[in-house]
């Protein structure tokens, strides 16, 4: 009876240790698999497929001829995986490669040290030699921002690289509308029947904003155009802070589908509303926007979180 009693609390427990290592696993797989996605460039070199531990992975040829480009929301994390093409290379050689990054018009590179892998080859060439996978995060801010990779003008290595974003859990942040100190021309528009004041940049029409910081600006662009248009289109938008450049914009703007003036009678449409995010150091600091494409008008309206209400000077 004791030896049946053991082998009867034996199997119980061994049951148990499946089950919870069962649990553990599958907690940790779904963490893995939802933290990051593959995501397709919008501008991007040939499209290769790459057998990494016997899978085949989709990646992009980056060389002198072909960067990549890729307009992101925040806020997330970019991660740039990459592999240099290495079939040329003597075993255990190892080679550096450096990536150059722009990103919001500002420039940064990334330099990498890679060994020939023993995992990673190109599924229908048997002498081909590739890197060991090397990558590197870049930190997305709230809002879309464009990112270009690229290599030097006369680097003739071949990178090929796979684009990966991360899923950020983002608490809803309480904001409140605030109107520039300056202004020329005020437009009330109705969306879903309900009135909203935005403000006109673009030509003759300009506006100011005063602000205190920190503090994040959430910002909705609309761009005004003829009411025949109905594709697509891209524009651009200059802000600088205190009289010097902050950054530059690149938005894309559809005709909305809920949006109108408020007026009757213009005869000109409006965009959907784009979204990008200022952030504004401590102080209080001096915002004006200029739309970088000739002939373009742009509504804008501002919006800040209610805890910057008491921010002091």
């Amino acid at each position: 009876m004791n030896r049946i009693l053991y082998y009867n609390l034996a199997g119980t427990m061994y049951k148990k240790i499946i089950i919870l290592l069962s649990i553990l696993m599958a907690v940790s797989l779904s963490e893995g698999k939802s933290s990051y996605r593959f995501i397709k460039p919008d501008h991007h070199g040939k499209k290769v497929k790459l057998r990494v531990k016997g899978k085949d992975r989709t990646y992009y040829k980056l060389d002198i001829k072909n960067p990549i480009e890729i307009v992101i929301e925040g806020p997330t994390v970019l991660k740039v995986y990459t592999r240099l093409e290495m079939t040329d290379q003597k075993p255990n050689s190892k080679v550096d490669y450096k990536i150059f990054c722009l990103r919001d018009g500002k420039k940064t590179h990334f330099t990498r040290s890679t060994k020939i892998s023993s995992i990673a080859e190109f599924p229908k060439e048997k002498n081909s030699k590739l890197g060991r996978g090397r990558s590197f995060n870049l930190k997305i801010g709230p809002g879309k921002h464009s990112i270009k990779l690229f290599i030097g003008e006369k680097d003739k290595k071949v990178v090929y690289v796979r684009l990966l974003k991360k899923k950020s859990q983002v608490s809803k942040v309480d904001r409140v509308a605030v109107t520039p100190i300056e202004y020329t021309k005020q437009v009330p528009i109705l969306v879903k029947e309900q009135q909203y004041e935005y403000y006109r940049a673009g030509g003759s029409d300009s506006l100011s904003l005063k602000l205190i910081g920190p503090a994040s600006v959430k910002v909705l662009a609309r761009l005004e155009y003829d009411i025949t248009n109905n594709g697509g289109d891209k524009f651009r938008v200059e802000v600088n802070e205190d009289g010097r450049l902050k950054n530059t914009y690149l938005l894309t703007a559809k005709p909305s589908q809920s949006a109108v003036y408020a007026a009757p009678g213009v005869a000109k449409t409006l965009s959907n509303a784009e979204t990008f995010y200022i952030e504004v150091p401590k102080g209080q600091h001096t915002y004006t926007f200029k739309v970088m494409d000739n002939g373009r008008n742009i509504l804008l309206k501002f919006y800040i979180p209610s805890s910057a209400l008491d921010n002091k000077p």
